[in-house]
């Protein structure tokens, strides 16, 4: 058994490095940089869950470090950087939508019942 790759998508027009950390001495961290508008790839994982991603964005002002993403310790493997604001980044996990399946029955509310 083994988790997915981490990927980490950059959503900015900019160059991104950083590194993503494992839970476990036994795992080796991963230092990424991706291009804009591209995806970084993990070569390896295993049964290694992650806690952090961190992400320096090289911007014409000069680097910036972005929000890392941080967790105990999960098997989520699809990451993105997004600007938040004109000087600030953000690592974040990218949430699958299909993931959450809505009952065949299920109506969405009106605005008066929300």
């Amino acid at each position: 058994m083994s988790y997915p790759l981490v990927e980490i998508k950059n959503s900015t027009n900019y160059i991104v490095s950083g590194k993503v950390s494992y839970a476990s001495i036994f795992c080796s961290d991963d230092n990424y940089t991706v291009t804009p508008l591209t995806t970084w790839k993990a070569s390896s994982r295993g049964v290694c869950l992650l806690t952090k991603i961190t992400a320096t964005v090289k911007t014409p002002s000069g680097d910036i470090v972005a929000t890392p993403y941080e967790s105990s310790g999960t098997s989520y493997s699809q990451f993105a950087i997004l600007q938040t604001g004109p000087n600030s980044f953000a690592v974040t996990r990218i949430v699958n939508l299909s993931e959450d399946a809505v009952p065949e029955d299920y109506v969405e509310p009106t605005v008066q019942q929300k």
